[in-house]
Order: structure tokens, then sequence, then C-alpha cells
């Protein structure tokens, strides 16, 4: 009966030994494992703030380039603007080329009675 018991005790020494081995093991990969992961999050880190920094430099330039382009369609506006101020004038020039007179003038393009009877002046004198 000693013996069983001698038996049964070497028996759970070298199970705890092996046990105890195996969670060094365990222990040691645990480690490996952990120092893995505080690389992969290092250099995603790093990843990040690469990225976050690019995307600041393309949003300063989209900026840039709205400003750019808000500017570009209010000189756009402003040049049609002109244009179309300026086309009665152009048309009743023609008309006073064509023989209107002063008032046929201030009826289809609305000028001012000074202008067209200048338009009409002018365009007689130019014949």
């Amino acid at each position: 009966m000693i013996m069983s018991l001698w038996i049964v005790l070497v028996v759970c020494c070298i199970a705890l030994v092996a046990v105890a081995s195996y969670a060094v093991q365990l222990n040691k990969r645990l480690s490996q494992v952990e120092q893995q992961a505080e690389k992969d999050i290092l250099s995603l880190t790093h990843e990040v703030a690469a990225v976050n920094s690019a995307a600041m430099g393309v949003g300063q330039r989209l900026i840039s380039v709205e400003k750019k382009l808000k500017l570009s369609i209010e000189k756009q506006q402003q040049m049609a603007m002109s244009n179309i101020e300026s086309m009665p004038y152009s048309q009743a020039v023609s008309s006073a080329s064509n023989g209107s007179n002063a008032n046929e003038l201030i009826d289809r393009y609305g000028l001012p009675e000074a202008e067209a009877d200048l338009l009409t002046l002018l365009k007689s004198a130019a014949k």
C-alpha cells in the first residue's frame, strides 16, 4: 500500500511537472503573441497617422480648388452679365445702321432718348 501511494505520488509529481512545463511554454507563447500585437499596433498607428496626414493634405487642396472654382464661377457670371448688358447696345447699333430711328431704338431696346438720338446721328453721319 505504501508502494502504491509512492507510485501515485510520483505520477502526480510527474503530472505536476508536465503541467508546469506546459504552463511555462504557454506563458512564453503568450508573451510572444503580446509582443507581436504591440508591434502590429505600433505599425498600424503609424499607418493611420500617415493616412490622416495625407487626408488633411487632400482636404486642404480640395478647399483651395473649391475657392478657385467659386472665383471662376463668379467671374463667369460677371462676364455673362456684362454680355447681357451690352447686348441691347450692339443690337441697337445694328438697327440704327439699318435705318431705325431714335423712337424705334427707345421702344425696342429701352435706350434713353439721348443715347438713341446719338446712335441715329452717328449712323446717319457715317453714311
